[in-house]
C-alpha cells in the first residue's frame, strides 16, 4: 500500500527538517522553494539541546556538531559593568551549550541528508493556489520549463515563512502585531576580540537600547540590537576587519490561529513569529517540523495543533516578558532589572529553569 502524498512548501530548516524526518521513515515527500536555491544568509545561528537531540536519529546533529562553536556562556553587561553570566553549564545534559553556526550552513547540512535519503528540493517552483478539504488539497504548482500544473495531495506542510503563501491560501489567521522599533543585525570579521571566543555578550543600557553578540566562526561574529545601526552599540576595542552584511527589521509578534485545517498544516515562522531573545526562532521551527513527521508517520496528525501551538504560545509569551525586561529605561524598572540579574548571574540553581526552556528541554 503506497504512503500518503505529502508535500512541502519551503525549504529552510523547517521544511528541511520535515522532509529528513519523513523521509528515514520511508515516507518520501516532495518540497519546493519558490526560491532560486539555498540561502547564502547566516539568518539564526543558535541550535539549542533539544534540536540536536531532535536531529541525532538522523545523524544531522552529528555533522552540526563538527562544524559549529559551541556557547558555554552569556555574560551580561549593563553600561559597560558586568552583572553576571547565564552558564549553559548548568543544564544537567550532554548537550550542555549553544551550538552557535549560520542557518545557511545548518539548511546545507540538512539537505545533504535528505539527497542522502532520495530527496531533492525542488527550486524556482512556487506555490500558486491551495484549496484544501477535509480529504486532501489541491496545489496549483507553478513548474520550470511546465507551467502551472494542479496536482492533488493528502496532506500539504506549509513551512514557507512569516509571509506563507500556504497560511494565506488556506485561510489561516495570523493575529498580533509589530514593535515600533526598528532593529538591526550586523554580521563581521573581527581581530583582538576582547572576549572569550566561547562566550555570548548581552549589553544593555538605561534607556533601552539593547545588543547580543554571538561567534558564528573563526573572528565572525552576529550583533543584533533593538536600534537602526547594532554595530554602533557593541562595546569594547576589537579591530574591525569586515562587515559581512548588515540589515534592519521590524520585530513582528505573530501566531496563527491554528497549526492545523483539514489536510493542511503550519510549522515554523509559517505558524509564530516572535523576538529574536532567546534563540529559539529556528529550534521551535525543527521541533513543530518533527512533530509534524512523528505524527504523520504513526497516524496521530489529528492532535498536531494542539501539541505543538500551545509550545509557540507559551514562548511568545516569555521572550515578550523577557524583551520587556531587557529594554527597561525607568530608573526603577531598570534598578530591578539589574539586581534580578545580579542574583540570577551568580546561581545557577536559579538559572537551570531559565536555561532549559531556551534550550527547549522544557516547553
Amino acid at each position: 500500500m503506497a504512503g500518503p502524498k505529502v508535500l512541502i512548501v519551503g525549504a529552510g530548516a523547517t521544511g528541511l527538517t520535515a522532509a529528513v524526518e519523513l523521509a528515514r521513515h520511508g515516507v518520501v515527500p516532495r518540497i519546493i522553494d519558490r526560491d532560486s536555491g539555498p540561502t547564502p544568509l547566516s539568518k539564526a545561528v543558535g541550535i539549542g539541546s533539544h534540536t540536536l537531540e531532535v536531529l541525532e536519529p538522523s545523524g544531522v546533529a552529528e555533522r552540526l556538531l563538527a562544524k559549529g562553536q559551541r556557547i558555554r556562556k552569556v555574560h551580561i553587561y549593563s553600561e559597560g559593568e558586568e552583572l553576571g553570566a547565564l552558564d549553559f553549564h548548568a543544564l544537567s545534559h550532554r548537550f550542555n551549550f549553544l551550538l552557535s553556526l549560520p542557518q545557511s550552513e545548518t539548511e546545507g547540512v540538512l539537505a545533504e541528508a535528505l539527497d542522502e535519503l532520495g530527496v531533492e528540493v525542488e527550486w524556482r517552483t512556487p506555490l500558486v493556489k491551495l484549496e484544501a478539504g477535509a480529504d486532501g488539497a489541491v496545489a496549483v504548482i507553478d513548474e520550470p520549463g511546465c507551467g502551472e500544473r494542479s496536482t492533488v495531495w493528502d496532506v500539504v506542510l506549509g513551512a514557507d515563512g512569516a509571509d506563507s503563501t500556504v497560511r494565506h491560501q488556506a485561510g489561516f489567521r495570523f493575529d498580533g502585531y509589530t514593535h515600533h522599533r526598528i532593529w538591526s543585525i550586523a554580521d563581521i570579521e573581527v581581530d583582538a576580540w576582547p572576549h572569550d571566543p566561547s562566550t555570548a555578550q548581552a549589553f544593555l543600557s538605561d534607556d533601552g537600547d539593547i545588543a547580543f553578540v554571538i561567534p558564528i566562526g573563526r573572528d565572525r561574529h552576529r550583533a543584533v540590537s533593538n536600534t537602526p545601526d547594532a554595530l554602533a552599540h557593541v562595546p569594547g576595542q576589537f579591530a574591525l576587519r569586515r562587515i559581512e552584511r548588515t540589515d534592519t527589521f521590524h520585530l513582528p509578534i505573530r501566531q496563527a490561529d491554528s497549526y492545523q485545517k483539514d489536510s493542511v498544516f503550519l510549522a515554523g515562522d509559517a505558524a509564530h513569529v516572535h523576538s529574536p531573545i532567546g534563540a529559539r526562532g529556528m529550534n521551535l521551527g525543527v521541533e513543530d517540523a518533527a512533530c509534524f513527521a512523528t505524527r504523520l508517520v504513526e497516524g496521530r496528525l489529528d492532535g498536531y495543533s494542539a501539541e505543538r501551538r500551545p509550545v509557540g504560545r507559551r514562548w511568545i509569551g516569555l521572550s515578550e516578558r523577557l524583551l520587556s525586561a531587557a529594554q527597561a529605561q525607568n530608573g526603577a524598572a531598570v534598578l530591578a532589572r539589574n539586581l534580578a540579574l545580579r542574583i540570577v548571574g551568580h546561581a545557577p540553581w536559579i538559572q537551570r529553569p531559565i536555561l532549559q526552556r531556551v534550550a527547549g528541554l522544557v516547553e
